[in-house]
């Protein structure tokens, strides 16, 4: 008996779809023709934030019969806490309606001649001038 020889033949992978039905350009290359976008769906939408989704479930209804949203339901809670004399409660309360009291700092600066801004901060935060470099000795 005489053994056949056989020979395998070279597949040639066919490209993607996408890719094979590809549009020319006018210059015959492969890519987007001009004025054609890459992305026509655009940018995916961002995540919403936590006080975006917050604010959305505040306006959702909260009682069953629809005459208060859940953010109504909990501030009244709030104010249950307040009257039962929770200090975290009137803070929360007092910080909202009458809005958190600004803070400020007062100084005395005497100084004579020129200063440069650098040298009038650092004054105005080591006022005796006891920086931390000066070493007692």
């Amino acid at each position: 008996m005489t053994a056949k020889k056989t020979t395998k033949k070279k597949v040639t992978k066919k490209a993607p779809a996408k890719k094979r039905d590809m549009k020319l350009n006018p210059e015959g290359k492969g890519g987007w023709q001009k004025g054609q976008s890459g992305n026509p769906k655009g940018r995916p939408p961002k995540a919403k934030c936590i006080p975006d989704l917050l604010k959305k479930i505040g306006e959702e209804e909260g009682t069953r019969d629809g005459e208060s949203t859940k953010l109504e339901v909990v501030l009244r809670r709030v104010y249950s806490y307040a009257l039962q004399g929770k200090p975290w409660a009137v803070q929360f309360i007092a910080d909202r309606t009458e809005g958190k009291p600004k803070q400020s700092m007062e100084t005395e600066v005497n100084f004579s001649g020129k200063m440069t801004v650098t040298d009038a901060m650092a004054l105005v935060l080591d006022p005796e001038g006891k920086g931390a470099d000066d070493s007692d000795e």
